[in-house]
């Protein structure tokens, strides 16, 4: 089987995280590349015989592997229609070991009224002086849709798809997991200011900071062992092998 035992669990264990989070569900996509072939580890179009997959329950013998173009390698389910995301990305940016396309519910609000979203709290710097956001928004199906998808992203963290959430990457299933949840808390935050008054973000010397503060190992390793354990005391990691 391809991927390791390691890495399929760590997948699993991510997609019931952002699930009991409320950020990822019926379409939600979650993705690895294999380092060991450079194949790629995708959640499946449908799972257990359902014409459906639910993220809350998914286990390290659910994904199936698909080689750098799309097609299919392992796995007794189908890969997902949107493969081309995965295949576009993964191809572009060689630092990439992980991908989540999320159809995060604040973040997305911001392409859909065209505001820009800024790092509006030092947990938002990683991101960059403003999230990229490509035009297309239908579904990502197609080889060059996957590539345009990729030339939005450019060198960033993440991409809002207009209308359709977010593409976020990392160089490890935590860094982008963390990145996840980071985007839409940094949403929720310009959201919310924006309710009250004009939203500052950072800029300049103090954006650059903040960043070398926040994304780097040790905090992205303490986030994603707060989410551990909160997964673990609410049961949502409970029939799990990770």
């Amino acid at each position: 089987m391809q991927g390791t035992k390691e890495l399929r669990e760590k997948l699993a264990t991510a997609c019931r995280l952002l699930y009991m989070e409320g950020l990822m569900d019926h379409a939600g996509l979650a993705g690895a590349r294999i380092p060991e072939t450079g194949n790629l580890l995708l959640n499946p179009r449908e799972m257990r015989g359902t014409p459906g997959r639910h993220p809350g329950i998914m286990t390290a013998s659910d994904f199936v592997v698909v080689d750098p173009d799309g097609a299919k390698m392992e796995g007794e389910n189908n890969p997902p229609s949107e493969t081309p995301i995965f295949t576009g990305v993964f191809r572009a940016r060689a630092d990439a070991m992980a991908i989540f396309h999320l159809h995060l519910p604040t973040a997305t609000l911001f392409s859909i009224a065209g505001t820009p979203l800024r790092p509006v709290g030092v947990m938002g710097s990683p991101f960059g002086g403003v999230v990229p956001v490509c035009p297309d928004a239908t579904l990502i199906q197609r080889r060059e849709q996957g590539a345009a998808v990729a030339r939005a992203l450019g060198q960033n963290l993440a991409v809002i798809l207009q209308g359709h959430g977010a593409v976020i990457v990392g160089g490890s299933i935590e860094e982008a997991f963390v990145a996840a949840i980071l985007l839409e808390d940094n949403a929720v935050l310009q959201y919310r200011a924006s309710a009250i008054g004009t939203p500052k973000a950072l800029e300049g010397e103090a954006l650059r900071q903040a960043q070398k503060q926040v994304w780097q190992p040790k905090v992205i390793s303490k986030i994603w062992h707060y989410y551990l354990m909160k997964g673990q005391s609410t049961g949502i990691l409970a029939g799990s092998s990770s």
